[in-house]
């Protein structure tokens, strides 16, 4: 076996020797590679270019010859090209490959693997630019489009779809990170359920399309009415959430009033008033489960809810 696998190699060093000294072999290969090649000066200027590398640029190949191959990137990218030519100069580096653009006469950019090899003569004296390009706009616009469906699936999966604010997937995750971090530094946090007082009779009065403008409508000032730090969230129907960090008696009261008001601000064009009923629940260093805590909300609110119709009905002589 040993002798045979020597005699492949004799085989193709032989075989490599021909190709190297066969011009009409390398002529063929330049001139119709499927990518773009060209050679260059030291200066960077073209001396040779393939047709493959002179259709990426949209221009004859004989228009190239003397073109510095960076001055056919784009501006943005011509800096970096200057760098690697520095470290392929001083031999720090013999090849390098990159993502870059070309910027065709008419303006338009095109996404090119772009490669730059130092060839050396005999006495490994550097002596010329090997220069390749192989486009790859379209990977690019497919990665690009994949990236923002990706983002967009992302934004869907945690955002409540009518009114954009957060949904109970995400209000959870944030409450989940911020009890971990009260955990560590002693702070409270409190959970605010918000359930609207009258909503069912805008669904039944105007239909569920105004009612869809009112939570929209809702939505917006009860983020307007909270502090950056706060995190408002749709969980379903017409209840909000509201998480308020780094919560004091003083900041949670403050906060209730804000939204309540917000809330309770006239509808536009409707002749309907909702108000808001308001559950609150306080964690301390962290010390509840982000469920748990979400519950206890809710139950305050429910527990408000219920208070307030018993108000009505005795008001009311009920």
């Amino acid at each position: 076996m040993t002798g045979q696998s020597d005699e492949r190699a004799q085989r193709a060093r032989q075989s490599m020797q021909v190709l190297a000294t066969s011009a009409d072999v390398f002529e063929t290969f330049f001139d119709h590679a499927r990518i773009g090649l060209a050679l260059a000066d030291l200066s960077t200027g073209y001396v040779r270019v393939n047709h493959t590398y002179a259709e990426l640029l949209g221009r004859p190949p004989e228009d190239l010859v003397g073109v510095s191959f960076t001055e056919v990137l784009h501006p943005e990218d011509q800096l970096e090209a200057l760098d690697r030519v520095e470290e392929l100069l001083t031999g720090r580096e013999t090849s390098l490959t990159a993502e870059q653009r070309y910027l065709g006469p008419d303006g338009q950019v095109l996404w090119v693997l772009h490669g730059v090899s130092v060839v050396r003569d005999a006495d490994g004296t550097p002596a010329w630019f090997a220069v390749s390009a192989q486009d790859i706009s379209e990977r690019r616009r497919v990665e690009t489009d994949l990236r923002a469906l990706t983002a967009t699936l992302t934004e869907r999966a945690v955002r409540d779809p009518l009114t954009g604010l957060a949904n109970r997937t995400l209000l959870l995750e944030r409450l989940r990170a911020v009890l971990a971090r009260d955990a560590r530094t002693g702070q409270s946090t409190a959970v605010l359920f918000l359930d609207l007082d009258g909503f069912k009779a805008v669904n039944d009065r105007y239909g569920h399309a105004v009612g869809d403008e009112v939570l929209v409508t809702v939505a917006k000032r009860l983020a307007a009415a909270v502090r950056p730090s706060d995190t408002v969230a749709r969980i379903g129907g017409d209840e909000f959430v509201v998480l308020v960090e780094g919560a004091s008696d003083a900041v949670v009261h403050t906060v209730v009033e804000r939204l309540r008001q917000a809330v309770s601000e006239p509808l536009p064009t409707l002749d309907l008033e909702v108000g808001v009923s308001v559950g609150v629940a306080l964690s301390a260093r962290g010390d509840a489960e982000p469920r748990t805590l979400l519950n206890a909300a809710d139950r305050a609110m429910y527990s408000e809810k219920k208070s307030e119709k018993s108000v009505t009905r005795r008001a009311r002589g009920g």
